[in-house]
């Protein structure tokens, strides 16, 4: 999980035009020859719906200076082996940032010798790791089940306790089961439309890829919003534990 701004960008992409640089010593363009092993730089940026393939990297700044929501970043280096075959022969490197799908930022780096491709994807990786956020603390792999296992925990205390209030009302044979289970029935279709909502609002604090820096949020009040949100969380849980204590206890009574 990375945060990334324009300064950051550029140094990427100085380590992948270093790259270039010390793989394309000795050979110049041409049509033919030595010229398909030459490494040529291009660029994918998506902002605001829109997207462009550029071979300039002084024009994807501006784009990304000029954006309002950066979604996408793509560094590539291909020879034209390369380009031609789809990736299959000669040398490449891909960088992809893409801040809705986490599934689709990787590093790629393709060679037909080993020791060009260890050697290139060490010093990306290198640099990247400089950029990496706290943000796995809130997102990991593990958020999804605990998610869907709170939910699920909450919509059973929130119909365990419709039950005991409105059951005593109701003159129809099991009152208590028919109303607990109606009311769960209501949580869990509810829950569908909740459990989207609950992961926009951890991909605006606590974003997998930070494309651009966002000047609504400083890092001291995100971290403040962080500690709050670990704290309520702990307070919940510890309040639910309870109550949940003493609704069983009145149900056995």
């Amino acid at each position: 999980m990375n945060s990334l701004n324009e300064s950051r960008l550029k140094k990427i992409n100085d380590v992948l035009t270093d790259i270039a640089d010390e793989s394309n010593q000795g050979l110049t363009r041409g049509s033919e020859g030595p010229d398909r092993e030459l490494l040529l730089p291009s660029y994918i940026i998506r902002f605001d719906k829109k997207g462009f393939i550029l071979h300039d990297f002084e024009k994807v700044l501006r784009y990304f200076r000029e954006a309002r929501k950066v979604e996408r970043v793509i560094f590539m280096l291909d020879t034209n082996e390369s380009y031609l075959s789809n990736k299959q022969r000669g040398k490449s490197i891909e960088l992809r940032f893409d801040i809705k799908d986490i599934n689709n930022c990787y590093l790629a780096v393709q060679d037909d010798t080993s020791e060009w491709m260890d050697a290139s994807f060490l010093k990306v990786t290198e640099l990247l790791n400089t950029y990496k956020n706290k943000n796995y603390l809130i997102r990991n792999n593990w958020l999804p089940f605990v998610v869907q296992i709170l939910g699920v925990f909450i919509g059973f205390i929130i119909s365990l306790w419709a039950a005991v209030k409105i059951a005593p009302f109701l003159s129809i044979e099991y009152a208590f089961v028919v109303t607990f289970v109606l009311a769960f029935l209501v949580f869990s279709n509810s829950w569908t439309f909740i459990y989207p909502w609950i992961f926009k609002v951890l991909d605006f604090y606590w974003p997998n890829i930070s494309l651009k820096d966002r000047k609504g949020i400083h890092w001291l009040i995100q971290a403040l919003i962080s500690t709050a949100f670990v704290a309520f969380f702990i307070y919940v849980v510890n309040k639910l534990f309870i109550y949940i204590g003493k609704l069983l206890e009145s149900i056995l009574k």
